[in-house]
């Protein structure tokens, strides 16, 4: 007798989310990954305890060109997101950024966040709401600038 067919269920908890998001952006256990911010730890800790092999926290500054996923745990509002855009670690042309902001928003149809990220030089990917928060995956394209313009 043939199995019927497994059902589309959501994620059963955040372990799980997460572990979705990062398989659809292509992030493995192999994978150059850099968790930075104030509520890094518990991340850092989630991405050992899971089996992730190169993973390492980074408090700022810039961080290698080999990254492939940069983490951003914390809420960051438009103006954190900025300064970690411009003076923290950034993944490497075709790495990926997760960061959770507040939800924005849109005026005049523009999104602020997804706006600030476009003009860094980051593709959104995905953008999943939740209560009051966006978790935003953006994928670094080729050539981007590391840096606001002057």
């Amino acid at each position: 007798m043939p199995s019927a067919p497994e059902v589309d269920r959501p994620p059963s908890s955040v372990s799980d989310t997460l572990s979705e998001l990062l398989q659809r952006a292509g992030v493995g256990k192999l994978s150059n990954i850099r968790v930075t911010g104030s509520a890094g730890l518990a991340s850092l800790l989630w991405f050992c305890r899971h089996g992730y092999e190169h993973v390492g926290y980074s408090r700022g500054g810039p961080g290698g060109d080999d990254i492939d996923l940069l983490f951003v745990p914390q809420t960051c509002d438009l103006t954190t997101l900025d300064g970690i855009l411009s003076h923290g670690p950034h993944p490497a042309e075709g790495g990926v950024l997760i960061v959770q902001t507040p939800e924005v928003r849109a005026a005049d149809g523009v999104d602020p966040i997804h706006d600030l990220l476009a003009r860094r030089g980051y593709s959104v990917e995905r953008c999943l709401h939740g209560r009051h928060r966006e978790l935003h995956v953006a994928r670094r394209q080729a050539r981007a600038p590391l840096r606001a313009a002057a």
